[in-house]
Formats: structure tokens, sequence, C-alpha cells
């Protein structure tokens, strides 16, 4: 046991141990996020949002453009990059398996985004520990970035949130290996790493200026007079930027993306900041002791690169503050930046425990002691999602994706191709129903988009009394003007038109063997196969 790890063989087998326990829980998490609907066949779903970006891939790549409707361009996401490999998997595989393919290619960001976090860990670990303790924070870093919930939730379920914790941690680490050698690939590769992070998400504009900040003042420390490859490598990114606004511009005929302003539009700044608080404060419950004992050890231990690691998460709580919060308790904004903290994390805890004189003479029993921290740590960053990891229950939304791909299902069987969906969650049906659709809370409708929102207090969960993204909405444009053939509901916030829909739609049954749905549908309408449905006479909504 006193050699443990000195062996390099032993030390890629304890990665190879570990990758295959994540591929393994991540495949049954995968499998548990699948259902069999109405007409027999197994089926997988995304997180609603994704497969919104699923949709405008499947068009892109079935030759109908970067639109949500045929025929309209309104663009209604926020991560051009991930919708390009969506339509990779779209343009090769059926709707079920491309969806089925964007969530194995979740497995891997996971694996590469941890690979790269072992990187940094070796990056950080200062030159006066020893061999055996690189290597112990390497694997331990390695393990705890697998070992985040929310940041596999979000990768597994489609999100980019995956994609862009792997291209912030490459770009970390390239910029830290830049910052050592001062080789201008370097800066070089990290700048496009960074303009791909921007193309998954545009906020990843606040880590490119926090890796461009700290590149620079090791420049200016160093006295190198380097900084012209520094400017090189901005210009690199700007390319990214810039390149994105043209086509958007000329794609879209707008400045920013339909989200921005159905998100940020409107909303009273005090009121936004309000919000943003009320939520951060969550996660900051969560991860409070973890950060907290992080940010006391490197304060008597400091070292610029851990300060480098953990700012990267105080700016995605300052920009979650900035822009009001968001509808999801599970961090889709912080969790990229989680796995950069769990570094400086496991540092501390080896550096920590290495000082007492006897635990480093015992490698068995040190490694033991460290391993046991972190699993305490990681234990209260994941407290809130522990019956999902144990699959005690199915992963947050799947019971919804399966009712909405029953309706789906459904609405392809009893309606013609000119019907219309009116739906409040604008992916996972629409994706599966080959219908135009009207959304309702505004994601694809500029209209909707430009509406004050309801601040009234109606629209709230999560510590927030406006949640943004859900807070406009006008159901009387879109139900009562619009008339879409099938609605998924008809309350929302303050409107109520349960007594109007009565009068103007039906609720049917559509039966096959393997079960029934029940929809809404537009009454009289020439778009339904009236014949293949059963009307209830009456219904409440």
């Amino acid at each position: 046991m006193k050699k443990l790890f000195q062996n390099t063989s032993v030390e890629k087998t304890s990665f190879f141990i570990i990758a295959i326990l994540f591929v393994t829980w991540s495949l049954i998490f995968i499998y548990r996020s699948s259902f069999i609907v109405i007409d027999g066949k197994r089926y997988f779903g995304l997180f609603d949002d994704a497969m919104i970006s699923m949709r405008y891939a499947w068009n892109f790549s079935h030759g109908l453009g970067l639109v949500w409707n045929k025929g309209v361009r309104v663009e209604g996401y926020t991560n051009l990059l991930m919708v390009l490999l969506m339509a990779v998997a779209t343009a090769i595989f059926d709707k079920p398996a491309a969806v089925l393919a964007v969530q194995v290619t979740g497995i891997l960001f996971m694996l590469g985004t941890a690979w790269f976090i072992k990187k940094i860990s070796d990056e950080v670990m200062t030159e006066n520990n020893s061999q055996y303790n690189q290597q112990l924070t390497g694997i331990l870093s390695f393990a705890a970035a697998l070992a985040y919930y929310p940041l596999c939730y979000w990768s597994l379920m489609g999100m980019e949130t995956g994609l862009l914790a792997f291209l912030i941690t490459l770009s970390v680490y390239l910029s830290l290996v830049y910052v050592k050698d001062r080789n201008f690939k370097y800066i070089f590769w990290l700048s496009g790493a960074l303009g791909l992070a921007f193309l998954a998400r545009n906020d990843a504009l606040i880590y490119a200026v926090i890796v461009y900040a700290y590149i620079f003042f090791a420049i200016m420390k160093q006295g190198r007079g380097k900084i012209v490859f520094l400017l090189l490598g901005i210009a690199t990114y700007l390319l990214f930027v810039f390149g994105q606004e043209i086509f958007r511009y000329f794609y879209y005929g707008e400045l920013v993306p339909n989200t921005y302003i159905l998100k940020l539009v409107g909303m009273p700044f005090l009121e936004r900041l309000k919000n943003g608080f009320g939520f951060t404060r969550l996660f900051l419950l969560e991860v409070g002791a973890v950060l907290l004992f992080t940010l006391i050890t490197t304060v008597f231990d400091f070292g610029k690169e851990k300060l480098y690691l953990i700012s990267f998460l105080f700016a995605s709580i300052a920009y979650e503050i900035y822009v009001g919060g968001d509808p999801w308790i599970y961090w889709r904004i912080m969790a990229p930046a989680v796995p950069l903290l769990m570094v400086v994390f496991v540092c501390a805890l080896v550096e920590l425990i290495a000082r007492v004189p006897r635990f480093p003479a015992n490698r068995a029993y040190f490694t033991s002691l460290v391993a046991i921290a972190l699993v305490f740590g990681l234990i209260s960053i994941n407290f809130h999602f522990f019956r999902e990891i144990l699959f005690i229950d199915r992963p947050f939304q799947v019971l919804s994706n399966w009712r909405r791909v029953n309706n789906a299902v459904a609405i392809n069987a009893v309606t013609k191709q000119a019907a219309t969906l009116g739906v409040f969650s604008a992916g996972t049906l629409p994706y599966y129903a080959d219908r135009n659709a009207i959304d309702f809370l505004g994601k694809s409708d500029p209209y909707i988009a430009n509406l004050p929102p309801d601040t009234s207090g109606a629209i709230l969960w999560a510590g927030m009394d406006s949640v943004p993204g859900h807070n406009k909405y006008d159901l009387n444009y879109s139900i009562k003007e619009l008339r879409p053939t099938y609605v998924e509901g008809f309350v929302w916030g303050r409107q109520n038109l349960n007594a109007w829909a009565k009068k103007n739609y039906v609720r049917v049954i559509y039966k096959t063997k393997h079960g029934n749905v029940d929809l809404f549908l537009l009454k009289d309408s020439h778009a339904i196969y009236w014949n293949l449905v059963t009307i209830i006479g009456k219904w409440n909504n």
C-alpha cells in the first residue's frame, strides 16, 4: 500500500474504473429517462428546453432552416453550437434515436470535462507537493467532476451545460499552460475553445473575460511583453462573437435572440436583482459548506491559480443574480463552474491533511481520510438530488416528457398536417408532433417576448416572485385569436380561459391497445379526424 499511485498503471486503472462506473450510471440514467408510450414504442426525451433546440436542429437538417416553425425565422434558442451538433444527430437518425445520440454525447462531454479538471489539478498543485499527493488530487478531482449531479443531469438531458463545461475547463487548462510556457499555440487554441463556448451560450462571455484577465495580469507581472499574443488571441475570439452577430442580423433580422428579449426586456432592474438573490440564495445553501471551506483555506494558503478557479463560480453567481434567476433549481448557470471549485476543494483537503505529521506516513490512511472528507463534501452539494442519483425517483421532467410524447403520438394520428399546437412547454411535444406550433410563453413568439412581464406574484417559485421566461403571456392572443387546433391548457398566471374554452374546445379520448390519451381539440375543426376520437361531454381543466 505504501506504493499506492506511484505506479502510473495503477493511476490509469483508477481513472478507468471511475470512468466505467460513471458510464454505467449514465446509461442507467438514460434508460430511466426513456419510456414506452401508446404506440408501444420506446422513446427518449431531453429536458424540454433542449427539445426546443432539437426541433430547430431537425428542421435545419431537413432543409427547413434554423426555425421552430416552417417559414418563420425567430431565434428561440441561445445555444447555436449545441443546435448544430444536434443537427448532425437529426440528420443521421430518426427522432427518438437522435435524442438518444445527444444523451450519449452528454456522457462524452462529462468525461472530457473530468479529464481536463484532472489536468487543471496537475497545474494547480504547488511544486512542493509530493508526486503521490499530485496523483491523488488528480484522481479525486476527476471523480468529483463526474459526481456533481446537476452537471450530470443537464449534460445527459441534452442541455448545452455539459458542452459549455467541457469548453470552459479546456480553456482554463490551456490558459494555465500558456502562462507557464508562453507558447502562442496555447492562447490560439484557448481562444478557439472560448469562441466555441460563446456559440454554445453567449453568456459564456463572462468566462472569457476572466480567462483573458488572468493571462493579462500574468503577462504584466512577469514583464515579458508578449501582450501582442494576448491581443491576437482576443481578436480570434471576437471573430466568433461578431460572426454570430452578423449571422443573427442577416438571418433573423435582430441584434439579440428572442429569448434575451423574453427574459430581460421590460423586467425592472431591482425586481430582477431581488429574484436573482432569492434564487442564488438556495444555491449557496447547498454549496455553502464546500465554498466556505475552500475560501478559508485559500486565504491562509493563497495561490493565484486557486483564486482564478474560484472566480468562475462567483462570476456565474453574479450573472445569475443579474438575469433574475432561473426557473429550475438544478443550477444550470452555475453548474459548469462547480468542477473548478471542486479542484480547489480537493487541493485544500490534500494539502491540509498532509500537514498533520503522522498522516502522510501511512498512505492508505491518508488517502482514506482525504476521500472520506471529499465524500462528505459531495454529499453536501448533492443532498437535494439524492433520490434521483440513487434511482429512487425518475429524473426531473421525465414523467412530463412521457405525457407530452403520448400526446404527440395521438396528435399525429388524429390531426391533419394543417393542425396547430398551442403549448406552454415548447420542446418535447412540438418535436415529436410534426405540426406548426404556438408558444404561449414566447420563446419563439416575438409578440409575447415583447410584452411587459407579470410581476404580480402570480408566477413565482424557487425563491423568485416573477420567474424569467415564464412571466410573459397573453392567452387571449395565443388561444382566442390564433385558435390552435390542440391546446395544452387554458390557465396561466392571472389568466383563466376555462369558461371560454368549454364553449370552443372539446375534450376527447384517443384509444389504443397500449393506453388512452386525453386531448383538448378545437371544436368542429376540419384539421381533425373526428372518427378516431371519442368526445367527452363534460371536462374540467
